[in-house]
């Protein structure tokens, strides 16, 4: 659940609305994590290549998740840039880790702080990300969008030192085809 929540929050938070600059080639992609496609409602991605080499990736995370984003200190849509290597638009924005970082630590403040026996001190550090990378590859009929993620945190122990857990390692792959004129379908 704690890791299902990360995935929706980070991928919605990576993407959102861009700049007014160069809108003639932006086109709205309704994205889905991967394997969940009709059963959760879709982020709205904007995507814009910029010229040859650099694109603008743009990704609205929802009003689901908009009060608690706020809580953070943090927007509903994030705006991003992305260079061209070889086939596909790269994202490697500290911005980015940041609004990872945060989520993240949220996100796992509970299960360092929870079930605590008499003695044992709460973890006060928070979430580390290694490493946090957006990779885009559009096509006419299709955006996929890789997250690649590393994210690990201080877990406590009943006896002993805490122990380094991971939240993610690896990359949550999401699908998106073109946004139709009208309302976003909703989940089932």
């Amino acid at each position: 659940m704690l890791q299902r929540n990360l995935l929706h929050v980070l991928i919605g938070a990576i993407w959102v609305c861009g700049s007014n600059a160069g809108r003639a080639n932006e086109v709205a992609y309704l994205t889905y994590l991967q394997g969940t496609e009709g059963k959760v409602a879709p982020f709205r991605v904007l995507w814009n290549e910029l010229g040859e080499s650099l694109g603008r990736i743009s990704v609205d995370l929802g009003t689901a998740y908009e009060a608690w984003l706020r809580k953070l200190g943090l927007s509903r849509v994030l705006t991003y840039d992305a260079r061209l290597q070889q086939r596909e638009y790269v994202v490697r924005d500290p911005q980015l880790t940041r609004f990872v970082n945060l989520v993240a630590n949220d996100l796992v403040r509970g299960p360092q702080q929870v079930n605590l026996p008499p003695g044992v001190a709460p973890v006060t550090t928070g979430a580390q990300v290694e490493a946090a990378t957006l990779l885009i590859t559009p096509t006419p009929t299709q955006l996929e969008l890789i997250a690649r993620l590393n994210v690990t945190y201080l877990a406590p122990q009943l006896s002993g030192p805490p122990v380094l857990k991971e939240l993610v390692n690896g990359d949550l792959v999401f699908i998106g085809q073109p946004e139709r004129k009208g309302a976003m379908p909703k989940p089932r």
